[in-house]
């Protein structure tokens, strides 16, 4: 590897300029970086949901499950398939392998056989299909109460809070919980239906007719083809109990005229009540209604967070006196309490490194070029991440602060064989060389060593490999970083700055002679060199 250093001292400017660019460049991208609690974890399973609102778990079974379950079984890499039938919901789970560009195409595979399948589905059963990850945990949760009815505040969150937050760069969804809907029920009078001539039935059926969009034929207008569509949907309790029914003649009874419509309101009671809760949220002991942002694939935890805190104060405003918006979770304050203890711990590294290093080498411009190599190592390893589409997480940042502590080893070891070579009387071109040629393949085995230990552990598959995957990347580039930085910029500084002691001869053969008597007269090699022998 002393190649390296032979090719950086006959390219000392363009060494210098690299340096200069790569700090410049990481000055520029590592704001950029994406800030995250966890690293993305795409999980393996997907899940498909079709309600089936007042099917039975036997219905539910026969018509949804198993017409899901054998399309499914069809996709290529699922490995297991788990249902479950409830009274008016379904429920089936795909489980495969873990992988990165496999399971988005898994998904996507999973989505067509779905689609496939909606032909044999009954028409009211949308079927939903949800791929889970650690993206899907909300960055930010805020609590609403208020003295307002719920589907007014909800009502009015949708057109405030909702659209504000959505306006946040890299916040994919927002959704408010604890919502107990509305539904209108049609509760029929069988005494009445049958005076009618009428059943249930054929109330449901009107109410789907008469609800329903239909095409009616298009027209030209200015030369331009314009559609025709009758029907809509209802927008009120008086549309469906005016909604008029036809009672059907039956089969073999005397006819005694056109039957007379009747309406829905005279054979039954329609109403509007709340629905069935399926979630309840509570904030100090009062009911309440979470807003939950979550970020999209290019989202930052940090950033999300500090505009979520900037809008806090308009939103409030916005609601009214009788609300209260409160922050329940953030991710932001862990991620930014992280980096900055990554930080201090660098900053504190950095120091005590450099006043080691300053007391063992007695030199103020051998520490200084030895003490660039950790920013530039640093600087360098998360380019690296900013180019993987990584994120500073836990995880990352953990293997930041393991390596603060070793990138320094390297430029030490060749920086000190360096200034015992000048020490020589050897010119300092020819004291470089050979110095970084008798200390290459020490540094280089070294390191190499450190990265076969923590490299592996990014190949391996499965939970481990998507979680200390980025971990192991960290480590195993701020290390090789720190060793090109030891082998090209160490030996260009050292040319710049370096000189020979005071006080040597300028005989080369003398002033080695000299070093190597005072080198055996030091304590340690006096107490050392009995022992290796």
């Amino acid at each position: 590897m002393s190649w390296l250093s032979r090719f950086s001292l006959a390219q000392r400017a363009l060494i210098g300029l690299i340096s200069i660019v790569a700090l410049v460049f990481g000055a520029i991208a590592i704001p950029q970086l994406k800030q995250q609690l966890l690293p993305t974890i795409e999980l393996p399973m997907v899940s498909v949901l079709a309600p089936y609102p007042g099917a039975s778990p036997d219905v539910v079974e026969k018509q949804v499950v198993e017409p899901l379950e054998n399309s499914l079984k069809a996709v290529d890499g699922v490995e297991g398939i788990t249902s479950t039938a409830s009274e008016g919901n379904a429920l089936i789970m795909a489980t495969f392998d873990f992988g990165d560009e496999g399971t988005k195409q898994l998904v996507a595979d999973i989505q067509q056989a779905v689609n496939r399948a909606r032909a044999q589905l009954p028409p009211t059963v949308d079927p939903q299909v949800i791929a889970g990850s650690t993206d899907d945990i909300p960055t930010v949760v805020l609590a609403v109460t208020s003295d307002k009815d719920q589907q007014a505040l909800a009502d009015q969150l949708d057109r405030t809070v909702v659209p504000a937050l959505q306006d946040i760069d890299g916040v994919g969804q927002v959704t408010v919980d604890g919502v107990q809907e509305l539904q209108v029920s049609v509760v029929p009078d069988d005494r009445k239906l049958a005076a009618a001539g009428l059943n249930a039935g054929s109330l449901a059926q009107a109410l789907q007719a008469g609800g329903a969009t239909l095409p009616a034929g298009s027209f030209s207008e200015e030369g331009k083809s314009r559609t025709i569509q009758v029907g809509g949907g209802y927008t009120s309790l008086e549309q469906i109990e005016n909604l008029q029914v036809v009672p059907q003649q039956q089969p073999g009874a005397p006819a005694e005229g056109p039957a007379k419509p009747v309406r829905i309101g005279d054979v039954a009671e329609v109403k509007q009540e709340p629905s069935t809760a399926v979630s309840i949220t509570r904030t100090n002991g009062k009911p309440s209604l979470a807003v939950m942002a979550t970020m999209d694939k290019d989202g930052s935890a940090v950033a999300i967070s500090d505009a979520v805190k900037e809008k806090l104060p308009d939103l409030r405003k916005d609601l009214g006196a009788g609300a209260e918006l409160t922050v329940v979770s953030d991710q932001g304050p862990a991620v930014s309490k992280s980096i900055s203890g990554l930080t201090t711990e660098g900053a504190l590294g950095l120091v005590f490194a450099v006043l080691v290093i300053l007391v063992f080498l007695a030199s103020i411009r051998s520490t200084l070029v030895t003490a660039v190599s950790i920013p530039l190592s640093i600087v360098l390893a998360l380019i690296v991440l900013w180019t993987r589409d990584l994120s500073l997480n836990m995880l990352t940042l953990g293997a930041l602060t393991i390596a603060i502590g070793r990138v320094v080893d390297d430029s030490i070891v060749v920086l000190e064989n360096i200034k015992r070579h000048l020490g020589y009387g050897e010119e300092r071109r020819t004291a470089i060389i050979t110095a970084v040629k008798e200390v290459a393949g020490a540094v280089t085995s070294a390191t190499l060593t450190t990265v076969a230990v923590f490299l592996p552990i990014g190949l391996v598959g499965g939970m481990v490999g998507q979680l200390f995957g980025s971990f192991s990347l960290t480590v195993t580039a701020a290390l090789l970083a720190s060793l090109l930085v030891s082998l090209t910029v160490v030996p260009v500084l050292s040319f710049w700055f370096l000189r020979a002691p005071k006080g040597t001869p300028e005989d080369a053969a003398e002033a080695r002679r000299i070093a190597e008597e005072k080198e055996a007269a030091s304590k340690l090699q006096r107490l050392y060199v009995p022992v290796l022998r």
